[in-house]
């Protein structure tokens, strides 16, 4: 562990990821929601621990008229974000590598403050004095107005958890094991320690459960997980006291299946919820009743009150689009922190019809003709919930696509050289979506030769996994060789180029 990190693991680096609840249209849906203003006009974008700044550049290339500074302490990340950047030509963001404490007691001028601010998957992490670090920043680089995004684990669900990580942690220092070794051996023991009921784990029924979904997780993960020195999950309303130097105020959720969680609670969770008059308190009781693992929460910096009409209206021009509609005979759900929600076919297959016709505003939606006339409220909760799904995005099509095609092209290159990424721009609809690497290594194939039929495109695959080290895994069953490779890699190509290169190319992903 190096004593730059503060206790924070950087054997393996952070994971490659995008986090749909990070970005201003997100963001902005929350606060509207919750009747507060949300930033407007020449608003910049500040990501505290921007990580491998994979998503953090995503949203730049979204958003070519706006402003993006990504800080992290890990050099390595920031060498990453400037390359894939720099990759792209994309000239709105720049990527800073700092120490969080010494940012704190001299934050420069000239890098101004901004108009959204998160803080994505770190906070529970690290050393109380860091953390502080963290609030100060906050302080220094809010504007009024500004919202603020920060995820960590919660309590109380991460009780039973607390000794994996303990273990985990204990034996790794002790025994000087590397972190992927460290993850497996300490699965390993913990599987024993179930096994034999020991005290402990009789006492804490849930960590069994708990083991079998860590065993089944990415191990590069895990380590991010679980191999810090400092391990902190907290309770909600010590994060609101955290933040009040920041002059910080709750807005609400980014958990969008939450996002109206008291409407539609069991009438006996809300009396237990009614019995308390404290909102800060009503939001840790309902955190109680879930057994609430992990939070997402916009807070607000001088968060301003919307008129009543006025929050009407922006929410009725919000403009969604349909990403991914339900096969027709599966029954309609939804999950939330109280479990699966059913939906009403009769209503939601209303809007995924008018959604398949193309984009449409929640004023639009309202005037779908269902058996009884829909509020604003049932709409504005269906669109959250079908949000939270992935079943629709929002509608925000970029001033300029070159930078999002400019960036998807790079994303492809990458991969086909070996490069993690799993994500990639739907210029069209103003929206990132989830892509595999097969599809983006035909794409970069494609790139190279715009003409290419399913043998060429299968033959480049197959030449890349080789040179790779990859593979491909058929119905569970593990591709290595050139011959068993080739024919799946033929059906593979043959797909994408009958539907999703068609597809793509409709949302923008490339021309």
């Amino acid at each position: 562990m190096s004593t730059w990190s503060s206790g924070y693991n950087t054997d393996l680096g952070y994971t490659f990821g995008y986090y749909r609840e990070i970005s201003p249209a997100w963001l902005d849906f929350v606060a509207l929601s919750k009747s507060v203003t949300p930033p407007s006009g020449d608003w910049r974008y500040l990501e505290l621990g921007c990580g491998q700044g994979y998503g953090l550049t995503l949203l730049a290339a979204l958003n070519p008229d706006h402003e993006f500074l990504g800080i992290d302490f890990n050099p390595v990340h920031i060498n990453h974000a400037r390359g894939l950047a720099n990759a792209a030509g994309l000239t709105n963001i720049r990527f800073e590598e700092a120490d969080f404490v010494a940012l704190a007691e001299q934050w420069p001028a000239d890098w101004g403050q901004f108009d959204y601010l998160t803080a994505h998957g770190i906070y529970s992490w690290l050393q109380p004095t860091v953390c502080e670090a963290i609030v100060q920043l906050m302080n220094h680089a809010s504007r009024a107005g500004a919202l603020v995004y920060l995820s960590y684990n919660a309590l109380p669900a991460w009780f039973s958890s607390h000794p994996i990580q303990h273990l985990m942690r204990l034996w790794q220092t002790t025994e000087s094991l590397e972190s992927v070794k460290a993850i497996e051996t300490g699965i390993q023991r913990l599987e024993k320690l179930t096994e034999a009921q020991t005290g402990m784990t009789k006492m804490l029924p849930g960590m069994k459960a708990m083991l079998e979904k860590v065993a089944k997780h990415d191990r590069a993960y895990l380590v991010q997980e679980y191999l810090h020195d400092n391990w902190h999950p907290r309770w909600f309303d010590q994060v609101v006291e955290e933040l009040k130097p920041a002059k910080l105020t709750y807005v609400g959720t980014a958990s969008m299946g939450d996002l109206f969680l008291r409407s539609f609670m069991p009438q006996k969770f809300k009396d237990i919820v009614q019995d308390y008059t404290d909102p800060i308190v009503q939001e840790v009781m309902i955190d109680t009743l879930t057994n609430q693992s992990f939070r997402r929460d916009v807070f607000g910096r001088g968060a301003a009150p919307m008129w009543t009409i006025q929050r009407q209206q922006a929410l009725l021009q919000q403009s969604f689009v349909l990403l991914n509609r339900p096969p027709a005979e599966a029954e309609i759900k939804f999950k939330t922190s109280l479990g699966e929600l059913k939906g009403k076919a009769e209503i939601y297959t209303l809007f995924y019809d008018q959604l398949a016709a193309g984009p449409k505003t929640a004023e639009e939606l309202m005037k779908v003709p269902a058996s009884k006339p829909l509020g604003l409220g049932d709409i504005m909760q269906a669109l959250s919930f079908m949000l939270n799904e992935g079943q629709v995005g929002f509608y925000r099509p970029p001033s300029d696509r070159a930078p999002a095609l400019a960036l998807n092209r790079a994303i492809a290159i990458a991969t086909a050289n070996g490069a993690p990424y799993r994500f990639a721009i739907a210029s069209k609809l103003g929206y990132v979506l989830t892509v595999s690497d097969v599809d983006l290594m035909f794409l970069a194939a494609i790139f190279d030769h715009p003409q290419a039929a399913a043998p060429e495109l299968s033959q480049a695959l197959v030449e890349r996994l080789l040179a790779l080290g990859k593979g491909l895994t058929q119905q569970g069953k593990p591709l290595t060789q050139r011959e068993a490779l080739l024919p799946y890699a033929t059906e593979l190509a043959e797909a994408f180029l009958q539907k999703t290169l068609p597809k793509w190319r409709d949302y923008g992903i490339c021309e």
